[in-house]
């Protein structure tokens, strides 16, 4: 999975620009709102119609359009031929998205055709946030991995938010409650199965990866699925139906599911240092692009804003001899570029360097650097 050009237009302080001959690693420099994070945000956008920064699409559109545009030509490892894809959208909301020429309207489409992991300075909630965050991380997962599961966990959704409806309306002894409970309960077996599989698959990778850039940080990974191991799902509904009553929602199902991470007992945030948070959070999100090539046979693209930043030298070298070995392409950011460059990269990779200023992307003098 590649990226070959990207074209972007209207994206913040990015009026308009076309970069060609993508590589291996990308890096974009330049200073303190150059517009380098805009570059990977322009790809969050061309993978998944939104940006990473917020929801509202104001601040995300140049203040002299209506609209912003990112397209890009995708090269798969199973295909001869590029796939051209393009996002559009629009201050006033909504989107438009082209596969191949085609309109697609399918969201899930596009985020299978173009698959991305984010390293940002919002990654830190995977460990100092709330559950929510943890549970989008392993469905992420999931989702590239199991085919099967988008489908259960639509389903599950669909039915805890009409059985939270019965509960609220006073239906708890209705038949369309008990008609509910057996459909959110049929959705989440499936969705918990998926994700014990994955997680089983995952939790060997992810201390792999955590024990060389992170030895002996004593962080240990468990899944929790939202309710008791040692009951049905049946079981414990029933149990619970009078407290889901009075408070009006479903307590225990995967939706309350999350991955614990911590240390003697602690939770993992309140332990570490920011530098070994953002080690931790590198080794969770490259054990998934690590996973998704042996299971899935499909590659992500990596996008990195500021990887210098809180990490000392000799860990920085130690990742990205990690993210050379990852067969994957890279998008990175840093304000100098010898930061990145002076790497220990082989010749697995080959790095193109581009400045970043005021909106302009330009290659640099450096050029393209062979390994």
């Amino acid at each position: 999975m590649k990226l070959l050009t990207l074209a972007i237009s209207g994206v913040r302080n990015i009026v308009s620009s076309n970069i060609t001959d993508l590589e291996d690693v990308n890096i974009f420099t330049g200073m303190n709102g150059a517009g380098k994070t805009s570059v990977l945000e322009a790809i969050y956008i061309l993978g998944l119609a939104r940006s990473f920064r917020g929801t509202q699409l104001q601040p995300v559109i140049h203040y002299s359009s209506n609209t912003c545009t990112v397209f890009g030509e995708l090269l798969s490892s199973h295909e001869s031929h590029p796939v051209a894809l393009g996002v559009k959208r629009a201050k006033k909301g909504g989107y438009k998205i082209r596969v191949a020429g085609n309109d697609e309207k399918s969201l899930v489409r596009l985020a299978e055709l173009l698959p991305l992991q984010l390293i940002n300075a919002a990654s830190y909630l995977l460990l100092e946030g709330g559950p929510k965050q943890r549970r989008q991380f392993i469905d992420w997962g999931v989702f590239h991995v199991e085919q099967e599961f988008y489908g259960a966990w639509r389903r599950m959704q669909r039915a805890l938010k009409q059985r939270n409806s019965a509960l609220r309306s006073g239906q708890s002894t209705n038949t369309s409650l008990v008609a509910w409970d057996n459909e959110f309960i049929d959705a989440a077996s499936k969705v918990d199965i998926a994700r014990q599989r994955y997680f089983s698959n995952f939790i060997g990778v992810f201390y792999d990866l955590l024990h060389y850039l992170l030895p002996d940080s004593g962080l240990m990974a468990s899944y929790e699925r939202g309710w008791s191991a040692e009951q049905n799902l049946n079981d414990v509904l029933l149990g619970a139906r009078q407290k889901d009553v009075k408070r009006g929602f479903t307590h225990f199902g995967p939706h309350r599911a999350d991955l614990k991470l911590t240390i003697n007992g602690l939770a993992a945030g309140q332990v570490l240092s920011r530098g070994q948070q953002k080690l931790v959070v590198c080794a969770l999100k490259l054990a998934q692009c690590q996973l998704m090539t042996k299971d899935a046979n499909k590659n992500c693209i990596l996008l990195i804003d500021d990887l210098p930043a809180e990490i000392d030298s000799v860990h920085q070298a130690k990742l990205c001899e990690v993210l050379d070995g990852l067969n994957l392409q890279l998008f990175m950011t840093c304000v100098e570029a010898a930061d990145l460059v002076k790497q220990p990269w082989t010749d697995k990779k080959n790095i193109r360097v581009y400045d970043v200023e005021k909106g302009d992307i330009s290659m640099s003098s450096a050029g393209v650097f062979a390994s």
